[in-house]
């Protein structure tokens, strides 16, 4: 995976984990995936690299399943952020 802070910054999401208000960038993501890939890749996704984490979005983000996309992996990131900071 490369840097996931390379890529050009879209904004922000603030998730509510717990306690505490945590801003999650939203990045795009590359446009072709690295390594030989058969299924389709996700509108947005969450991903994490070292102590950093991230929205990645592919596509307009304008787009309504755009948004749908990003708000399931903000989701995945509370899910993620909860387990890593409240334990």
């Amino acid at each position: 995976m490369h840097a996931l802070s390379k890529s050009a910054l879209l904004g922000f999401v603030e998730l509510q984990v717990g306690s505490l208000a945590v801003q999650v960038p939203i990045r795009a993501a590359d446009s072709e995936p690295e390594g030989p890939t058969t299924e389709a890749l996700p509108l947005a996704s969450f991903a994490t690299e070292g102590d950093g984490c991230v929205i990645l979005v592919r596509g307009d983000t304008g787009n309504a399943e755009v948004e749908n996309a990003v708000r399931e992996a903000a989701r995945e990131a509370v899910r993620h952020l909860s387990r890593k900071l409240l334990n």
